[in-house]
């Protein structure tokens, strides 16, 4: 039969540990510092967003969003995710996470599923599509209640420093609405 011994059961519960403490996971934290954006026509399209502090060293953003435009492959959607070590406006580099101008089609399918939703999904009432884009997009003004960035879909490891991250959806002649967030990303200390 096995023998069994108390150095085997040491052995297996060491190593059981030290597999456990190796996964994977994120190390890093979040914190919103301000959103802000722009709208060249309110009526259609228009959002009004706020960060805001729940608890201490919590921070969230809440606030709505209106679309009121049809969707079809003239609108675009494009994002620049910037990298600054100390916060200043002239440090600020382009990092490589940036998403490249494409229809806003093409971003539901992709971006929009797997991050946007993937971190946002549970706060928001956003339009959800798991088997693809089922056209049309609905017209409503969409609210988001205490969002903050979960870290779905985006790297597990990232440099301490300040973030930005500007988005443009363009519907021209109609429309182009700027969203800018700021961030400030710690490490976590375990």
């Amino acid at each position: 039969m096995y023998t069994f011994s108390v150095n085997s059961l040491l052995s297996v519960l060491v190593l059981g540990y030290l597999y456990k403490d190796c996964a994977g996971s994120r190390n890093w934290e979040c914190k919103p510092l301000s959103i802000d954006g722009s709208t060249t026509n309110p009526s259609a399209m228009d959002m009004d967003l706020r960060i805001e502090r729940v608890g201490r060293g919590e921070f969230f953003f809440s606030g709505t969003f209106f679309w009121n435009i049809d969707l079809d492959d003239s609108v675009l959607v494009e994002m620049q995710i910037l990298r600054s070590h100390s916060g200043s406006e002239a440090d600020y580099k382009l990092t490589p996470w940036s998403i490249p101008q494409q229809t806003f089609i093409e971003y539901i399918d992709t971006f929009y599923k797997d991050l946007l939703l993937a971190n946002l999904g549970d706060c928001c009432d956003l339009p959800r599509y798991d088997s693809g884009y089922v056209p049309p997009w609905p017209k409503a003004t969409y609210n988001f209640t205490r969002c903050g960035i979960k870290g779905e879909g985006l790297p597990e490891v990232l440099l301490e420093g300040f973030y930005k991250v500007q988005a443009i959806i363009t519907a021209l002649p109609t429309v182009q609405q700027n969203l800018t967030v700021t961030a400030k990303i710690t490490l976590k200390m375990y």
